[in-house]
């Protein structure tokens, strides 16, 4: 079990690189580009692991770290990671407008629906009103009679966010 948590770690490690690739040239297919380093990091996990000896890695995580504390690191990155994801999932279904777009166009009569057709069935001030509502309750932003601003919570998050985003060269959408 070591084993593939350590290749896994090292693998993901590997992945990390599509940060300095952005930052160094100009990629504009960016998500494509990240799908093909997982494909290619999948690839070095498989045959890392079939090639490298429980023994070798266990030596390995025995000389940085005792096994109890690994194991324990270990559980507690799978356990929130699992949470991550599991929270991340409902927010796609639940916010996402292209969750919302396809089963839109699903519950259409003809299944299919014009760009004019999606626009109209889609509220944006409905959905911006939505999230003002929510950034107000986790208490990222104040509301004033008509005027929002941030707080020292939102400040922070933005600070967070746009700094990761300008670093990593992603666009605003």
């Amino acid at each position: 079990m070591t084993k593939g948590i350590v290749i896994g770690f090292f693998c993901f490690v590997l992945f990390l690189s599509h940060i300095v690739i952005f930052r160094k040239f100009d990629i504009k297919r960016r998500f494509f580009g990240m799908l093909n380093l997982f494909f290619l990091g999948l690839a070095v996990y498989a045959t890392l692991f079939i090639f490298i000896s429980p023994e070798v890695i266990n030596k390995f995580i025995i000389s940085f770290v005792p096994v109890w504390l690994f194991a324990f690191l270990s559980g507690t990155f799978l356990h929130f990671s699992i949470f991550y994801l599991y929270l991340y999932f409902i927010q796609v279904i639940d916010r996402s407008p292209a969750t919302r777009i396809m089963v839109d166009i699903q519950n259409n009569h003809d299944r299919k629906m014009t760009r004019e057709e999606l626009e109209d069935s889609y509220s944006f001030n409905q959905k911006v009103a939505d999230e003002l509502e929510d950034m107000v309750v986790l208490g990222r932003l104040n509301k004033e009679g008509a005027f929002y601003g941030l707080t020292a919570k939102g400040k922070t998050h933005m600070l967070i966010f746009k700094t990761i985003r300008d670093y990593l060269g992603l666009r605003r959408s």
